[in-house]
C-alpha cells in the first residue's frame, strides 16, 4: 500500500485496509447517512396503511364527512388519471390537517415554529419527533414523510 492510500486510510479510521476499501468505506458511510434521513418505515405512503387508517375512528369520521364508503376512498387514486389522484390527495390532506388539529397544543406550537423557519429546517428536526408524534403525521404511513411535511408547512403556513 502507497504512502498516500496509507494516509487515506488511516484518515478515514480504517486502518489494515487498502485505498479502494477505504474509498468504499466512506462512499457507504456517506450513503447511510442518506439514507437514514428519516425512518424508513415512514419513507414511502402505502396503499395498506390508508386502508388500516380508514378503519380508525378518525377514518370513520372522515368518510361519513365526504359522504364516501371505504372501498370508494381506496379506489379514488385508481380512476381516471390526475384528477382521481388530486381527489385522493385532497382527501388525505383533509385527514392530516385534523391529524394535525389533534395534537397537544405544544405539539402544533412546536410544529408551526419550524415550518415558519422553512422546509430544510423542518426536514431536520423530523428525526427529533416521539414516534407517536410521525406515525400520526404520516397517517400511520399512508403519505410519505417529504408529502407529511411539505403538506403540513401548507396547512400551517
Amino acid at each position: 500500500m502507497g504512502a498516500i492510500s496509507a494516509l487515506a486510510a488511516l484518515t478515514l479510521g480504517v486502518t489494515g485496509t487498502t485505498a479502494a476499501q477505504a474509498t468504499t468505506h466512506r462512499e457507504t458511510t456517506a450513503a447511510a447517512s442518506v439514507a437514514e434521513e428519516f425512518d424508513p418505515a415512514f419513507e414511502l405512503s402505502s396503499p395498506e396503511a390508508w386502508s388500516d387508517y380508514l378503519d380508525t375512528p378518525e377514518g370513520q369520521e372522515l368518510l361519513k364527512e365526504e359522504g364516501l364508503t371505504k372501498q370508494q376512498a381506496l379506489t379514488a387514486g385508481h380512476g381516471d388519471g390526475f384528477a382521481a389522484k388530486g381527489f385522493l390527495d385532497k382527501l388525505k390532506k383533509k385527514a392530516l390537517k385534523k391529524a394535525f388539529k389533534a395534537l397537544p397544543d405544544s405539539w402544533q406550537k412546536k410544529l408551526t415554529d419550524w415550518a415558519k423557519k422553512g422546509k430544510g429546517y423542518f426536514k431536520e428536526k423530523w428525526n427529533s419527533l416521539p414516534g407517536w408524534v410521525k406515525k400520526t403525521l404520516t397517517l400511520g404511513g399512508a403519505i410519505s414523510v417529504k408529502t407529511a411535511i411539505e403538506w403540513i408547512i401548507d396547512i400551517i403556513l
